[in-house]
């Protein structure tokens, strides 16, 4: 990996299988004319789905999504640098989000999204050292956040690899841009005789939520890159190429 990001993702891979019928339905022709407002619409249908996860793709539920464990080691310069480790990582509020723009090309095997999560809550357990602008970094304990107006842009394009003498999907590139318009943290202290350095922590950005986000904000893209570039691997390794993008 470019950067020491440790994500940990509970999914079991299994090849070789077909879509269930609940997504096939949703699949779009390479040969249909408007492959992209298709695929758009198609999306946009399926999000109730996929806030339930589709077990036989290894996709998991995205509300709430879950990620047993994960770790950031990321310094961007001497105001900004985070050591942490995350638990029983636990986001609400998926199901909500807003399709505000959706292109593919079949020919080209690239695509690019835009998402709008209206409101999502955050919760996990955590373990963070390091230094945020003036406020040095150093508290254990559980974070309870709610968060606005979320902004993602993807971007990206995938290959095929044979396996088997059997062609599937692979990410080949990947790019994210993600904006949080604005939200509320409230960090409780694993050791109450350390609840002032975690109120330090979170008054800190409820106080400069704009300039939090804008100073974490590389940090926050390149975890989240990672993990949906790891979801969407073992996703496209379920069932062959031709399953996925059918003449």
């Amino acid at each position: 990996m470019k950067y020491p990001i440790v994500l940990c993702v509970l999914i079991g891979i299994t090849q070789g299988k077909i879509l269930p019928e609940r997504v096939s339905n949703l699949i779009c022709h390479k040969s249909d004319p408007d492959f992209s407002e298709c695929t758009k619409r198609n999306f946009e249908k399926s999000i109730p789905i996929l806030v339930k996860g589709i077990p036989e793709l290894n996709m998991p539920p995205i509300d709430p999504f879950e990620l047993p464990f994960a770790t950031v080691d990321r310094t961007i310069n001497e105001l900004v640098s985070i050591n942490a480790t995350m638990r029983n990582v636990k986001m609400t509020g998926a199901s909500n989000i807003i399709v505000e723009d959706l292109r593919a090309n079949a020919n080209e095997l690239t695509g690019e999204l835009r998402l709008t999560f209206p409101w999502v809550h955050l919760e996990m357990n955590y373990d963070v050292t390091g230094q945020l602008l003036i406020v040095p970094l150093r508290s254990k304990g559980f974070l309870s956040g709610n968060y606005t107006n979320t902004q993602l842009y993807a971007k990206g394009s995938v290959k095929t690899v044979d396996k088997n003498g059997v062609k599937y999907f692979k990410v080949d590139k990947y790019s994210m841009k993600i904006r949080v318009g604005d939200g509320v943290t409230k960090l409780t202290a694993d050791n109450p005789d350390l609840q002032f350095a975690a109120d330090l922590i979170a008054n800190f950005y409820n106080e400069n939520p704009r300039a939090v986000m804008d100073a974490i904000n590389p940090i926050f893209v390149e975890t989240a890159t990672e993990l949906y570039r790891v979801v969407l691997d073992q996703v496209l390794a379920a069932i062959p190429a031709k399953e996925w993008l059918p003449e």
